[in-house]
């Protein structure tokens, strides 16, 4: 009997956390976290881990100069903070803040997202800036490991940030039919809502192989049967789920795909024309471990060119 899901809730964001490493590339995600912060009427924050230069020398002459350096270095921090921030309220009124942080990035962001009451990290991954690797690149793999809250991940394109106010047609929200996978839903519903966006509801079937090593053969013809019988139960499990969106307002489609694996499935409809970001749940496992989502969201992470919204399921 296909298990009939409950209604899930928007998230509603009252707080938006956007970490800055003064790379252009961390700027990318400037327009998603200020466009979301906007419409949904919440702070945006901007959040800078400040960098020490090496530890001081001994003798006073070199502790003054690093010093000098130190205290030059800051002042350049809050500088740069307020210049994201002037150029963020000249977009339109927005409630903005600034902070900057001291410590192991991820862990004091993490700490902050937690003092603060942060519903949503927009942060760009991978990025690289300068002469050195951003750090953000590795900071966000760790952040969506360890919160509890969304984390919106912006894949920079080239060296020049991206300033045109995001445009959201269509959320394509992967799902494998387990409770874990569903915690992908409030949030991209929140996001949906607020864009205007309409919802893919996606589950990729892998077809049933012909069992030809036993003493009796399978009937060829078993595989395209049990196939079918799979794909009509996702489609019903799915189905269900988009008419109890859609009776909340937010336009919602259904579909059961055919595909080699998750992630050739996910890839093929995320090029479909509209999409704009993908909403899944990392390690969502479920069954005899055949619910993969948790397994495939890095790689849609690092090969996709879309945004990935990203959702630990709490406790877990």
């Amino acid at each position: 009997m296909t298990r009939r899901s409950e209604a899930p809730e928007p998230l509603h964001f009252r707080s938006v956390l956007l970490p800055l490493d003064w790379s252009p590339f961390a700027e990318q995600a400037v327009p998603w976290a200020a466009a979301i912060a906007r419409k949904a009427r919440a702070r945006l924050r901007l959040a800078l881990v400040h960098r020490s230069p090496s530890p001081p020398p001994l003798d006073k002459s070199s502790v003054r100069l690093y010093t000098k350096i130190e205290l030059a270095l800051r002042q350049s921090e809050r500088e740069y903070l307020r210049r994201i921030a002037a150029t963020i309220k000249e977009a339109g009124a927005i409630q903005l803040a600034t902070a900057t942080l001291s410590g192991a990035p991820a862990q004091v962001l993490a700490d902050y997202v937690r003092e603060t009451g942060v519903d949503l990290v927009v942060m760009t991954t991978h990025g690289r800036g300068g002469l050195q690797r951003a750090w953000l690149g590795s900071v966000a793999d760790r952040l969506v490991r360890g919160l509890e809250v969304p984390v919106l991940l912006v894949r920079p394109k080239d060296d020049v940030p991206e300033t045109a106010v995001p445009k959201l047609e269509e959320v394509l929200v992967p799902l494998d039919g387990s409770r874990r996978a569903e915690a992908a839903l409030p949030p991209a519903l929140g996001v949906a809502r607020l864009f205007g966006s309409r919802l893919t509801l996606l589950q990729v079937v892998e077809p049933v192989m012909a069992l030809v090593d036993t003493p009796v053969a399978f009937p060829q013809a078993l595989d395209e049967e049990l196939t079918a019988l799979r794909r009509r139960e996702a489609q019903d499990y799915l189905d269900d789920i988009a008419e109890r969106i859609t009776e909340q307002g937010v336009p919602t489609r259904a579909s059961a795909v055919l595909a080699g694996n998750a992630l050739a499935g996910i890839e093929a409809a995320a090029r479909g024309p509209g999409v704009g970001m993908i909403a899944v749940a990392t390690h969502g496992r479920g069954g005899v471990r055949r619910l993969v989502l948790g397994s495939v969201t890095d790689k849609l992470v690092r090969a996709g060119e879309l945004p990935v919204l990203v959702t630990r399921p709490r406790g877990k």
